[in-house]
Formats: structure tokens, C-alpha cells, sequence
């Protein structure tokens, strides 16, 4: 045990010193996914850490303004080590900030990814501290270069005529394409937009699993997420709080991540089809809030 932690030790301060040099897109790449803070100061609320985790529908690139097609908030207990996965139907109607009433996946095209991360303060009263950002280009090289994400799918999947997906239920490891297409298929579930959003949730909490278990099997892994995540990402955060933020991430337990879909009803705004959510969202929002957890 004592040489183990002595490795880990060694191992850190290794990366300490690498993290800065491992991986970062050359100023004129454009990147296909962002991370940044929300507010010019980081403070977590009594160890607890949200962040903000946007779709947009951009097929190429990731313009900084475009529809949202995933809308979620993870939170973090860097107590506890629990955590949660809140995810919101992209259409959901709600109170854009400075904007009225709209769909929420608006937010991203009236004010980019900020604008998305004040409409869910706003919505659940909770700070938001980063927000990350890709579209279908970026989401699905991070899948490939991670070499694929298991998980279990609920049942046998087929649309071919929308998002292409074709998968039998089961445990099995989607590659890059694969998991694009799940995460955008809503036409072969009779939840819709809700079950999509649900198994986006489920994604995250597969990349959580899968990260926890190459890194507690070699810490020298997690080299190789921050190697990905860098050549994939622009960042507007330091590369050391990247790394502690990729370090706080491998020590949460898939089991501990709860992934909840706020509840709603269907209805319609004119001649646009919305989904209101629920009053009891509420009672979710407050237990977010003070657990950091779900």
C-alpha cells in the first residue's frame, strides 16, 4: 500500500509538469468542443461543483452559436464523492435571461454557451461554475479516441432514417458513430425527446465508469483522457485546473452518479410543440443544490 501511494505521488507531480505541454490545438484549430468558467471567479459552494454540459446540433465544427440538442448540469460533492447528472428535453419552455420565454436549446443560439448556463441558474437556482460545449464532430472523436464507451442499451434500437442508429440491447461498447447516434435518437422511443435526453445522461455516467476504471487499474491513464480532452477542446481554463478537475472526476464511482430527467408535460406555444416542466422539479433542484448529488 505504501509503495502504491508513493507511485501515485510520484505519478502526480509528473503530471504536474507535463499537463502544460500535453496536447493543446494550435491557435488556428478549430476546436471541436470548449470548456470555460461561467463566472469570472471560481467558487464552489461548500465543496459542491456544477458544470454545465451542452450538445449543440453544429454537424461540423462548434460554433459558438447554434441550436442545443443536450442540455444537462453535472454536479459534483468534492466531499462526499457523489454526484448527478440533471438533464433537460431541449425543448423545454423556460425564462431566457434578457431573451422572454423561449425553448431552451435557444439560449445557445441567442447568447452561446454562457447564456445556456445563466437560463439553468436561473431555471434552478443553482451556480453554475464551468460549462463545456461540442458538437457532433467533437462528441464523437472524443468517443473514437477513447477507444468507445460501454454501456447497456435498454432495448433494440433502430433509426435508420434519423440519427442512423442501429444497436441491439445489451451490454456493449459503442464506438464513436455509434454512441452520436444513440444520443440523438428520440424517434424510436416512445419517451421522445425525454428518453433522449435520459440516455444522454446515461453517456456521462458510462464516461464517469470508464474513467474510474482505466485510472484505478493505471493512474498513468488518466495521461491519455487529458491528452484527448486537450487536442478536442479549447479551453478558457488553466491546464493545472483542468488536471484537477480530471483528477476529482476519476475518483467518483459510477454507482454514486445519480442521472435524473426533470419532470414534464407536453403542450405547445402557438404552432410549436414544448415540453412544460413539472412544479416538482423543484423539490430536485433544492436537493441538487445542497447535496451537490442526485
Amino acid at each position: 500500500m505504501i509503495k502504491r501511494a508513493a507511485a501515485i505521488v510520484a505519478f502526480l507531480g509528473l503530471v504536474c509538469t507535463l499537463v502544460p505541454l500535453v496536447g493543446e490545438p494550435a491557435p488556428t484549430q478549430a476546436a471541436p468542443a470548449m470548456f470555460g468558467r461561467v463566472h469570472e471567479s471560481f467558487q464552489p459552494q461548500r465543496g459542491k461543483i456544477f458544470v454545465a454540459v451542452i450538445g449543440n446540433d453544429a454537424r461540423s465544427g462548434n460554433p459558438d452559436r447554434a441550436l442545443a440538442d443536450a442540455i444537462h448540469i453535472v454536479g459534483i460533492n468534492t466531499k462526499t464523492m457523489k454526484a448527478g447528472v440533471l438533464n433537460f428535453p431541449r425543448d423545454s419552455w423556460v425564462n431566457i435571461p434578457g431573451q422572454g420565454s423561449a425553448k431552451m436549446n435557444e439560449a445557445l443560439v441567442r447568447g452561446g454557451p454562457q447564456l445556456v448556463a445563466r437560463t439553468l441558474e436561473s431555471v434552478t437556482g443553482i451556480r453554475i461554475d464551468y460549462w463545456v460545449m461540442t458538437g457532433f464532430v467533437g462528441f464523437e472523436n472524443l468517443i473514437r479516441q477513447l477507444n468507445g464507451v460501454k454501456m447497456r442499451i435498454p432495448t433494440n434500437v433502430s433509426d435508420i432514417g434519423g440519427s442512423g442508429a442501429q444497436l441491439r440491447a445489451g451490454v456493449q461498447r459503442l464506438k464513436g458513430y455509434e454512441a452520436l447516434a444513440y444520443a440523438r435518437t428520440r424517434k424510436a422511443f416512445s419517451g421522445g425527446d425525454v428518453a433522449r435526453t435520459t440516455h444522454q445522461g446515461d453517456i456521462l455516467v458510462a464516461l464517469v465508469r470508464k474513467l474510474r476504471k482505466e485510472t484505478q487499474r493505471s493512474p498513468a491513464a488518466l495521461l491519455r483522457w487529458i491528452d484527448v480532452t486537450r487536442k478536442n477542446t479549447r479551453l478558457d481554463i488553466s491546464a493545472n485546473e483542468m488536471f484537477r478537475l480530471g483528477i476529482l472526476a476519476s475518483q467518483v464511482k459510477a454507482k454514486d452518479v445519480g442521472n435524473v430527467t426533470v419532470p414534464v408535460s407536453l403542450g405547445s406555444m402557438g404552432a410549436a410543440s414544448v415540453v412544460f416542466i413539472s412544479p416538482g422539479a423543484h423539490s430536485i433542484y433544492a436537493r441538487f443544490k445542497k447535496n451537490g448529488s442526485l
